[in-house]
């Protein structure tokens, strides 16, 4: 485990004990992406466990100078693996500048949710007030999260959003379709990911040097650009 990670396992016991069994406190060290969780507490608020890998968020932070400035995260959307919306917040753990961890606070609001669209609806019976969705799609810089068991259920789940953006069943896609569905996911930070290339090219239905080609010409293009 890298040192600087390490010096924050005592704040997982003191977060625990101080926020309670509806809040998920994760601690992740990135030297090994695959099996990035190296602490957890609560798991069952997200379904995951220690050993559980990188989440998509992670991936785009790794991989988007941008999206890694400051020391932490405003708070933004996430689900569980079993889909249910969470409210998340992460501090970036660097080691001389660089980010090597991260420590994640993944809330269950949904008593309090329920709680504030059952009085928003009783307030509508006496003063007529319309009121919208209680978790609406604000998410952070990079979009929402999604927390994943293994790098292959990451993987399906990117070619799956792929394929709803697109209206195409993955076996549908064309050369072009292809090379655009690997240039996202490499923008995305799916190929940070130990063995995506071979996870891809079986979930593509294609072979493993084709996703290398597509791969190379989307980063040509992303260093041209």
């Amino acid at each position: 485990m890298n040192s600087e990670v390490a010096k924050f396992l005592p704040m997982v016991d003191f977060l625990e004990t101080v926020l309670g069994s509806n809040n998920e406190i994760v601690l992740h060290d990135f030297s090994d992406l695959e099996h990035s969780v190296v602490d957890i507490r609560n798991g069952h608020v997200s379904g995951r466990h220690a050993g559980a890998p990188a989440t998509d968020f992670v991936l785009k932070v790794l991989n988007d100078d941008e999206l890694a400035g400051g020391d932490h995260t405003t708070s933004y959307l996430s689900h569980s693996v079993a889909g249910k919306p969470l409210r998340s917040v992460s501090y970036f753990i660097r080691d001389g500048g660089k980010i090597v961890g991260m420590l994640c606070i993944n809330t269950d609001t949904s008593l309090i949710d329920e709680l504030q669209y059952l009085t928003a609806q009783i307030g509508s019976v006496y003063h007529s007030l319309t009121k919208g969705p209680i978790l609406d799609a604000e998410s952070g810089p990079a979009g929402i999260e999604h927390f994943s068991t293994s790098t292959d259920d990451l993987v399906r789940r990117s070619v799956s959003a792929i394929e709803a953006a697109t209206g195409k069943a993955i076996e549908e896609f064309s050369a072009d379709d292809r090379l655009e569905a690997v240039r996202q996911m490499n923008a995305d930070g799916v190929f940070l990911l130990k063995g995506a290339v071979a996870q891809v090219a079986e979930a593509m239905g294609i072979s493993e040097p084709s996703v290398y080609r597509y791969l190379q010409k989307a980063r040509r293009e992303s260093q041209g650009s």
